[in-house]
């Protein structure tokens, strides 16, 4: 019986484990010069996002992850995604700093998303930025590269720094 119980938790971390490898961090704008949250205010801070992508080919539940910078310009520098925080396969979530708490610095800041369990997920490091220019992954999931078009929740597109 103890056996069996085990061999089921163990199933349920790989399964968690694997499905972790299907959310990447996406996009990250860490120096808006515009209004990226649509509140008809451009302010820095409240502006910056950073957009999550679900690779997979089903919905995925985030619940319980973990976003945090590792400069921690606010206290303490992280978000816990809540209870029933799902992202449709292919899909975006985007996390604008007003709601998180997770501020990127303009000079470099190293963002990481962790699984429930703590476990590494993705992370992005950088050392400095220029105004409304995102880091993004192009394709969407793919390398990393610069672009003067953010695009928070939209498929990334290549465009000329």
């Amino acid at each position: 019986m103890k056996l069996r119980r085990i061999l089921m938790s163990i199933t349920v971390l790989m399964a968690v484990n694997l499905a972790g490898a299907d959310v990447l961090i996406n996009e990250m704008l860490a120096n808006p010069a515009s209004d990226w949250n649509g509140n008809g205010v451009v302010s820095g801070m409240d502006d910056e996002f950073i957009e999550l992508y679900n690779s997979g080919n089903e919905s995925l539940d985030i619940s319980g992850y973990v976003l945090r910078d590792t400069v921690f310009r606010s206290n303490p520098g992280e978000y816990v995604f809540p209870n029933g925080t799902v992202i449709a396969a292919g899909d975006f979530l985007v996390i604008f700093a007003s709601k998180s708490g997770v501020f990127q610095g303009n000079d470099g800041d190293t963002i990481r998303l962790y699984d429930p369990f703590g476990n590494l997920v993705d992370e992005k490091a950088y050392n400095s930025t220029v105004e409304d220019v995102s880091f993004a992954r192009i394709p969407d999931g793919g390398e990393w590269s610069n672009s003067t078009a953010p695009t928070p929740g939209k498929p990334n597109q290549q465009s000329a720094v």
